[in-house]
């Protein structure tokens, strides 16, 4: 049965296309090994080498996308031209309610997928090397979400009259720009009082789980962060200390934003967090929307975008420069002032 949103004969259409190419290479296998299997091998080999959230992010959109699209595809059939094919098939259409095309971020993973597990084929005189690269689609840069100064000045009044483990999650994010993941896992030995320093070591991270009966599911595990750049020490503010000091008083917990002895997961977390924005009459924004506005702040309070990187664990200073600075109406009013008291 297909799933509402695909093309069909979709998969014919595009086997009978490649099959009308010559084979130079005589591939040594059968029709027998199509798509499907080859990216379950390819999915075995790369446990090692990713996280569990990146394992459970491509088995997602194996099961989800490629598996029923294309998965019954032999594997020597699989060409540059398919490959193609298919890329505009799911930006155009490629959802699977049938409401659209997906984001071309979306599509890009989905791309990464079928380059490395062809070229992992290929390596194994499975198939012909395919060409690459494979047409990529452009991004759309979205405009930053952020709290207005007054907004966040509400939030922040709101979450300093309360001692709920909760509402100091979301203190710390506005003073650290730290991860909804990382504040989950944030465990008080992560804090050096003393030093004032909270050390971001830990992430929560979703991976998946095989069952005997060859069913999946997926658990909350707490892990070390994604990559190198994301372990990285915080120093805490004069703003935000006290509050840690006080919930460390009352905490019964190992975990700075739990009130029992596990973490909290992200999705109870900002339920939470939105929650909060309803009782301060703000409009409604993602988590993450925390950590834009840390930085945005921080950009408009003159912090050198070095020192900014690094507290936001971002592997290199450009991809603060291209997420963050750039200059907004009220900042370029200020510089524009700045040649008038020049002249005058």
């Amino acid at each position: 049965m297909k799933m509402p949103g695909k093309v069909e004969g979709y998969t014919s259409k595009i086997i009978s296309e490649a099959a009308e190419m010559s084979d130079p290479y005589g591939c040594a296998c059968s029709d027998e090994i199509c798509l499907s299997d080859v990216l379950e091998m390819w999915m075995c080999s790369k446990r090692l080498s990713v996280k569990g959230a990146t394992e459970y992010k491509y088995r997602y959109m194996i099961d989800r996308h490629i598996a029923p699209d294309i998965g019954d595809i032999p594997i020597r059939c699989v060409t540059y031209n398919a490959l193609n094919k298919y890329v505009e098939y799911k930006l155009s259409s490629g959802r699977v309610d049938g409401s659209g095309g997906l984001s071309p971020s979306y599509v890009k993973t989905l791309i990464l997928i079928l380059q490395s597990s062809v070229k992992f084929a290929a390596l194994r005189n499975m198939c012909r090397p395919v060409s690459f690269p494979l047409y990529k689609p452009q991004s759309e840069k979205k405009d930053l979400t952020i709290l207005s100064f007054g907004d966040q000045m509400r939030l922040e009044r709101y979450l300093k009259t309360g001692t709920d483990a909760a509402r100091l999650g979301v203190l710390i994010s506005l003073h650290t720009g730290m991860r909804i993941g990382e504040i989950c896992a944030l465990s008080w030995n992560d804090v050096d009082i003393n030093g004032k320093i909270i050390r971001v070591r830990h992430t929560i991270s979703r991976e998946m789980d095989t069952l005997h009966d060859g069913t999946r599911h997926t658990r909350l595990v707490i892990a070390v962060p994604k990559t190198k750049s994301s372990v990285r020490d915080i120093p805490v503010s004069t703003g935000l200390m006290p509050y840690l000091l006080r919930m460390r008083t009352y905490s019964v917990s190992d975990y700075v934003i739990s009130e029992n002895s596990t973490f909290v997961s992200p999705r109870s977390f900002e339920y939470r967090f939105h929650s909060m924005l309803r009782d301060c009459g703000i409009e409604n924004i993602n988590y993450h929307a925390l950590r834009h506005t840390f930085a945005t702040r921080c950009i408009e309070a003159g912090v050198d975008v070095k020192s900014l990187s690094e507290i936001l664990g971002h592997a290199n200073v450009g991809i603060t420069m291209n997420t963050y600075v750039h200059s907004s109406m009220e900042m370029k009013r200020r510089q524009i002032e700045k040649l008038t008291r020049l002249m005058m």
